[in-house]
């Protein structure tokens, strides 16, 4: 078995056809409840990650010239520039052989040359082999959150006719944000900084509006449609509330919720609700292929959990977050 760096974009053919089988066999064993990727799901998923990852750096294991392991490494900024976010993958095949640790030995002289000292794991499901790896490697859990998945097309379009709180209107945009509300919606952005979180490192972003805005580039920049519905205050006439949903061109019938946060003063008359049906509304009119929207909510965020379900998500699993120091990893 042989390691090197692996870049997906200048991958070959052969390896790239290798790794779609390394995903496939990861999601039958894992989530076999999941839809399973299709090839160009897959393949681009690794070249275009979820944007909290940041810039990622992959390395491959190679048993008899097959790539039989990867392990990725997402690398936050920010606030968040201590951290590697580490995904490995070892086809069922060739696990019990050391693969995943050797990948994560021969990455670790990488990650100390980008000053990454935290090493983090997201979304590991507790008893299957990712999670039990990770305890094996000095991982401990430091967050537990649920996925919540919507059928778009078995759900009830009733539940998303939700009327609007007197003194509110929602307004929405793909890509980039009204001048008119930039500043007020970076500061409700900013709001998701009260979020459950227990134990867990990762911080999000403080929002600014020239934050906001090389944000929207970056999206456009990797073909990343983002959907913005956000709740206007009419009194002041600035945004106090906002949900986001992400689009990416692998998956096309996949919506992927991200933050969804509302202004303290303004919490407790159904805005959540009110901007999460509004934007399925929207979507199913502008993007009728659309069958799934999938998002993560921390296990013990009761009030947010409810508020999905009243448009129709369903929990799918539980999962967990982990983490260990670089210094502390054991290999």
């Amino acid at each position: 078995m042989t390691t090197s760096p692996f870049t997906p974009d200048d991958a070959a053919e052969n390896e790239l056809a290798d790794y779609y089988q390394l995903a496939l066999a990861d999601a039958r064993t894992e989530r076999p409840d999941d839809p399973e990727p299709t090839y160009e799901a897959a393949i681009g998923r690794l070249r275009t990650p979820l944007t909290a990852l940041g810039r990622c750096v992959h390395r491959a294991a190679y048993a008899d010239g097959r790539l039989v392991g990867l392990i990725s490494a997402g690398l936050p900024e920010d606030e968040n520039v201590e951290q590697a976010v580490v995904d490995v993958k070892v086809h069922p095949d060739h696990r019990r052989r050391g693969i995943g640790t050797t990948l994560l030995r021969t990455l670790l002289p990488t990650l100390a040359s980008e000053r990454r000292t935290l090493l983090a794991g997201w979304g590991l499901i507790e008893g299957k082999s990712g999670a039990s790896w990770a305890k094996r490697r000095g991982f401990r859990v430091v967050y537990r959150q649920v996925l919540q998945g919507l059928d778009v097309v078995a759900t009830d379009r009733e539940l998303w006719r939700v009327a609007a709180p007197e003194g509110y209107r929602t307004v929405q945009w793909v890509g980039t944000a009204p001048a008119e509300l930039l500043a007020s919606y970076a500061e409700a952005r900013s709001a998701i900084h009260d979020m459950p979180s227990a134990d867990w490192s990762y911080r999000p972003p403080t929002w600014t509006p020239e934050r906001i805005r090389r944000a929207e580039a970056e999206l456009r920049e990797r073909n990343v449609e983002q959907r913005v519905v956000a709740a206007v205050h009419e009194e002041t006439g600035t945004a106090v509330g906002l949900t986001e949903l992400e689009f990416y061109p692998h998956r096309p019938d996949f919506g992927y919720q991200q933050e969804t946060a509302v202004l303290a003063g303004h919490r407790g008359r159904g805005l959540g609700r009110l901007m999460k049906a509004r934007m399925m509304d929207w979507v199913v009119q502008e993007r009728p292929g659309t069958t799934h929207v999938w998002t993560t909510t921390a296990d013990d965020n009761v009030h947010m959990r409810r508020v999905n379900e009243q448009i129709g998500y369903a929990t799918i699993r539980v999962m967990v977050n982990v983490e260990v120091e670089t210094d502390a990893v054991q290999l």
